[in-house]
């Protein structure tokens, strides 16, 4: 199944920061990975969501997205993040699916932290059927998810992804899925971006 690498970071000499918009792309590829994000306009309909800037990078595999973190040939690229930015990193794991994420150019990006996990499990069960009649497609929905960088607290992961950002609102602001989105509200505490593919 696929894999995703989420980043959230506030840059803060954007200059530098070009270096390392220039060097990634091909040791990422090198690894099997393409961004579906890349600094696209987002907002935060929930909750907070660290930084400035948000990047996301599928993968193949779980796997293959560790190799690319842990490649030597990435590190002196991942220094110039580091002195141009700071970040916050984390992988997570897709569905077992694997839908293909190619025609998709809107996101919803969530870390839900669940506080009541039974009525979190009501709002679970029912979603999915939403998400789909309203031309949802997840790629990730509460797998493995490990921090890579920063002290971001993880719980559920979600990356749902759509046709463009304006199907992204259809769904979220719709009548059918409000009754959810109330039980949901009740159940976590959400952090929602929704943000532009590339």
């Amino acid at each position: 199944m696929s894999a995703y690498i989420m980043a959230a970071m506030t840059v803060h000499d954007p200059n530098v920061y070009k270096d390392y918009i220039k060097e990634v792309p091909s040791i990422i590829s090198k690894h099997g990975g393409h961004y579906i994000v890349r600094g696209g306009v987002y907002e935060v309909v929930e909750g907070t969501w660290p930084g400035n800037r948000i990047a996301v990078v599928e993968f193949p595999t779980y796997q293959k997205a560790l190799s690319f973190v842990s490649d030597p040939e990435y590190k002196p690229i991942a220094e110039i993040r580091h002195k141009s930015t700071t970040s916050d990193v984390w992988l997570t794991e897709g569905v077992t699916s694997n839908p293909d994420s190619k025609n998709m150019k809107g996101f919803l990006l969530g870390n839900i932290i669940m506080e009541d996990i039974e009525l979190y499990s009501k709002y679970a069960e029912r979603v999915p059927d939403v998400f789909e009649e309203l031309k949802g497609t997840y790629l990730a929905r509460g797998g493995k998810s490990e921090v890579i960088e920063g002290n971001y607290n993880l719980d559920r992961i979600v990356i749902g992804g759509f046709s463009n950002k304006d199907a992204v609102y259809n769904f979220y602001k719709s009548n059918t899925y409000a009754p959810l989105l109330e039980i949901r509200t009740n159940a976590s505490s959400s952090n929602i971006v929704i943000i532009d593919g590339i």
